[in-house]
């Protein structure tokens, strides 16, 4: 079973200037309910978005599933970073229902043994800055429930500490895998090895993404699409140096060109090239990624508060009287009965230690 967690959902024209516009009006004001959201929620998941960017969804979606994967993570993509929350348009029912295992059971078993299953899952993808405005607070909660997996792309040294420090520690809003965008420039700050480690302990991975680096849209200029791949393999080697390999996954993510998805068995021949092992290679697309969506579970139940606690009454016999009684009255009848046969015993037998005095 091979993963890939990343291909971006098209949101509507208004969702992308939802939150910036809400954040102005609203700049000083408390905000009332945690529930507040940019985007109201529609009836499909289809509904608001363009017929072109429909179908490109739809081809990049079918194509992932005829490479051979088996989990695909519906990413939702703000375009800008805000305090703000778009709320989950898979709430009502995901774009491929049929595919989905989980939900093709109460189908017809002639139309689901047709298709290839391939489950769908939700994912919220956020770039940290150095003004450090994230939507990952308290009063958002309940609106990141919706999704299974949290991500943030840091794009600064400050944004990758608080990424690696405070936003990974374990918590309702805990991010699950951080994004680096090794493609777009060398980069200017330091990888630290102990925040790294750190994330890493507590179950948060690094995502490489490949398409929009090797396969660059055809609209770039040549010298642009070199130097993408450049950065990205010197970027990767440092990244796959540092974590020995461990921790790391890849994803195909946006901006790339639609042909350039590439199969489980090319991503391996890419990491063993960038200086991971095999093993661990292979591992990033299937393992690892699979340890994440179980990991990310745990932030729905946090503090192990899976349901409250039901109180169940004892049964009764046929007079009214509970079993518990019932044993209770025995358990004190058999101690009355050991305390009488202990005096009895004391009393019948003889004494053996009396001494004998002379006269």
């Amino acid at each position: 079973m091979y993963f890939d967690l990343f291909v971006p959902f098209p949101l509507p024209q208004e969702s992308d200037e939802g939150p910036s516009k809400k954040s102005k009006k609203g700049k000083g004001k408390a905000v009332p309910q945690p529930s507040t959201t940019s985007i109201v929620i529609k009836k499909d998941c289809w509904s608001g978005i363009e017929s072109k960017d429909k179908d490109a969804f739809v081809n990049k979606v079918s194509l992932v599933g005829h490479l051979g994967y088996s989990v695909v993570g519906l990413t939702i993509i703000p375009s800008e970073p805000s305090n703000q929350v778009i709320s989950s348009p898979f709430s009502n029912g995901l774009p491929f229902p049929d595919l989905d295992p989980r939900f093709s059971q109460s189908n017809s078993s002639s139309s689901s043994s047709s298709k290839t299953p391939l489950v769908q899952v939700t994912r919220y993808h956020m770039r940290l800055d150095d003004n450090r405005v994230h939507p990952l607070t308290s009063q958002n909660t309940n609106t990141l429930k919706a999704y299974d997996i949290l991500s943030v792309a840091p794009t600064s040294e400050k944004a990758f500490q608080l990424a690696c420090t405070d936003l990974s520690n374990p918590g309702p809003n805990q991010i699950s895998i951080i994004t680096l965008p090794l493609h777009e420039r060398p980069f200017t700050f330091r990888f630290n090895w102990k925040q790294m480690r750190q994330a890493q302990r507590n179950g948060v991975v690094f995502e490489l993404l490949y398409s929009a680096a090797l396969f660059p849209p055809s609209n770039l200029s040549s010298e642009t699409q070199r130097r993408y791949r450049q950065n990205f393999l010197s970027n990767a080697r440092e990244v796959i140096r540092i974590t020995g390999g461990k921790g790391v996954i890849f994803s195909s993510g946006p901006s790339g060109d639609v042909n350039g998805l590439r199969g489980a068995l090319d991503i391996v021949n890419l990491g063993t090239m960038i200086g991971m092992p095999s093993n661990l290679a292979k591992e990033s697309i299937s393992t690892t990624t699979k340890n994440v969506l179980l990991r990310a579970q745990a932030r729905k139940t946090f503090k192990a508060i899976m349901s409250m606690p039901k109180l169940v009454p004892a049964e009764a016999d046929n007079d009214g009287e509970s079993i518990d009684d019932i044993e209770v009255e025995k358990d004190v009848n058999t101690k009355q009965v050991d305390i009488t046969d202990k005096k009895r015993l004391m009393v019948n037998t003889p004494t053996n230690n009396v001494k004998k005095v002379k006269i």
